[in-house]
């Protein structure tokens, strides 16, 4: 394939040689501070040139772009202005910037901007591209490996299927970088070229095919900024090549990934069941959430931290120890102590309260608590039970309560018909009007039995919108998404959907697009980040998470995933989920889930 972009640099370079020359037998300089000077009378116009130019970025080379500013004048004649003054718009400067005539590019985006150049009283502006290309080649593959997929590629019986990103995906311009991942096959020696496009900007690396290849491409975090600040609304395009000595070069079927103008951040706390562990995400990467948990007296070392919510603000967790119906601890996160000190201190006594579900109010003075099937009041900084006024708490048939942000309900799931709150396979959501401190008022029902689908006859984890308007749950046919019945039993899978639902009530909006059509999708919790026009919410899913490899192809392992609700779709009625994406930054290799969501902690 001819190189276009060498070939417009040799044009851009002619260009500019061609107007040096045409004017040489001009006066060089033209002073316009009046306008109305110059050799050859009244200035009537001027122009920029090169006009619509494109400036090409190859790994990460310098590229700068002389201009030359021409004015004309009344009798017909021309100079060049060397005094003009050159400003760019706040596109081109994305792209790079200007000193004097000599435009720089950055190399950091990618796209068109507008060059405006005035003198005289008068301007004239052209368009400036800058395209930026990055080619990584993986170890074992020879410098001209690129060459071998040259020119159009069609598809063929060696075309790989991309297993991640899926295609349609949603993104916040802030999520971390995908693993490109495709299904496994070819043989040992084929390579493979991952190409992500966005506006003008491309990102490519060559990986070859051996024993230890995981058909996989981290992105990494400098190329997927580059992409994210080219793409200018459009999408990122992924597409994963195939070559072979005897079939040569295939494509793939591309991948598109829909990147949202919206900025979502904070940490993620979630258990790691395969290791009983609670796991935070934030801007830092992975860690444990609380290091060195309370050992269970005369355990010989059982340490499990679980059923857990977070606070509003981040900064408390409150969260069961050691196993079911045990004792509950609050830590406050804020508290450096918590990933230092071993063991790591609670803020109650241990022992003061026990609870297997419990949440917030906006406050974090109070901790509505779901022992067994009951939902009581404590103080979390005490544990110690308060009492409830005005319509008592549910005493029986209640689980998974979640107070709301704005702290006027607190929805539930009522009337269950289990033995406690982890399982039962009926119920009904209810909401608790709060119309006080320590107040509440009749529960008033949303949702019974998910309006009577025997399919989806058992919801279960309300959670709310940040702005409190909506309530988020999943119903399946139990209270699980899976389970082992008993030990060395086979483990036994629910089907389960993603519902939306008023906070006054309405008809339920099943949330099919986040769960890709299928039933694995389980525990939702909203981002309290309301951004770009979209609520965000956290889920698990046992869906395949890229290939059996790098991902979790067949494995039918929980992990997190996210969806973005659009806010501008939800008066239709309509399905308002997007196709999701994995949460990054979480061990493929675990089993992952109950994802809360939290603004940082204020550390002290």
């Amino acid at each position: 394939m001819p190189d276009y972009r060498a070939s417009m640099r040799t044009f851009d370079m002619a260009v500019t040689a061609i107007v040096a020359s045409l004017f040489a037998c001009s006066q060089a300089t033209v002073k316009t501070d009046k306008g109305d000077g110059g050799p050859a009378g009244a200035l009537t116009s001027i122009e920029v040139l090169p006009a619509d130019a494109t400036l090409t970025v190859d790994n990460g080379s310098s590229q700068s772009l002389d201009y030359s500013v021409i004015g004309h004048y009344a009798d017909g004649k021309s100079a060049r202005i060397d005094d003009a003054q050159l400003t760019l718009d706040d596109a081109a400067l994305k792209l790079g910037s200007i000193s004097g005539a000599r435009f720089t590019a950055n190399g950091l985006s990618a796209g068109k901007g507008q060059l405006t150049a005035t003198a005289g009283g008068m301007s004239a502006s052209t368009s400036l591209t800058v395209a930026v290309s990055q080619t990584h080649l993986g170890p074992g593959v020879a410098s001209d490996a690129p060459d071998n997929f040259a020119g159009t590629l069609a598809p063929g019986a060696q075309s790989p299927t991309i297993a991640y990103p899926l295609d349609g995906a949603l993104m916040p311009a802030t999520v971390a970088a995908p693993d490109v991942q495709w299904l496994e096959g070819g043989a040992a020696g084929d390579l493979y070229r991952v190409r992500l496009t966005a506006g003008s900007a491309s990102v490519q690396a060559i990986l070859v095919s051996d024993a230890q290849s995981n058909f996989n491409w981290q992105v990494s975090d400098d190329d997927w900024r580059l992409l994210l600040t080219s793409a200018n609304g459009q999408p990122v395009v992924v597409n994963v090549d195939h070559w072979d000595a005897t079939n040569g070069a295939q494509a793939s079927a591309p991948v598109q990934v829909r990147i949202a103008d919206a900025s979502v951040g904070g940490a993620i706390y979630y258990w790691d069941l395969s290791d009983g562990k609670l796991q935070r995400l934030d801007g830092n990467g992975r860690a444990m959430a609380v290091a060195n948990p309370p050992e269970k007296p005369g355990s010989n070392g059982n340490r499990c931290v679980a059923c857990h919510t977070v606070s509003k603000d981040g900064r408390y967790l409150s969260a069961e120890l050691w196993g079911g119906s045990e004792p509950s601890a609050v830590f406050d996160m804020s508290d450096t102590a918590v990933t230092t000190a071993n063991p790591a201190p609670t803020v109650a006594p241990i022992g003061s309260y026990v609870a297997l579900f419990s949440t917030f109010n906006p406050d974090a003075s109070r901790l509505m608590i779901n022992p067994g099937n009951s939902l009581q009041l404590v103080d979390p900084k005490t544990g110690q039970a308060v009492a409830a006024q005005g319509t008592p708490l549910p005493a029986s048939g209640a689980a998974h309560p979640a107070w709301s942000p704005d702290g006027t309900q607190v929805a539930y799931i009522a009337n269950t018909n289990g033995g406690w709150a982890v399982d039962y396979t009926s119920g009904d959501l209810q909401v608790i009007p709060v119309t006080g401190p320590d107040t509440f008022g009749p529960p008033q029902q949303l949702v019974a039995n998910s309006s009577g689908d025997p399919a989806f006859k058992t919801p279960s984890w309300p959670t709310y919108s940040p702005d409190s308007q909506w309530i988020a749950y999943g119903a399946g046919t139990n209270s699980r998404g899976r389970t082992t019945p008993s030990p060395g039993a086979a483990a036994v899978t629910f089907p389960g959907s993603l519902f939306l639902v008023s906070r006054s009530g309405g008809t339920p909006i099943q949330l099919a697009q986040a769960c890709s059509g299928a039933l694995d999708c389980y525990l939702p919790n909203f981002s309290p980040y309301d951004s770009g026009g979209y609520y965000w919410l956290a889920f698990y899913s046992l869906r395949d998470y890229g290939n059996a490899k790098a991902g979790t192809k067949g494995a039918v392992r929980r992990q997190l995933w996210v969806t973005a609700i659009d806010k501008s779709k939800l008066a239709g009625g309509g399905d308002a989920s997007s196709v999701p994406y994995w949460l990054p930054g979480q061990d493929a290799k675990t089993d992952n889930m109950s994802a809360y969501w939290a603004v940082p902690p204020p550390m002290r």
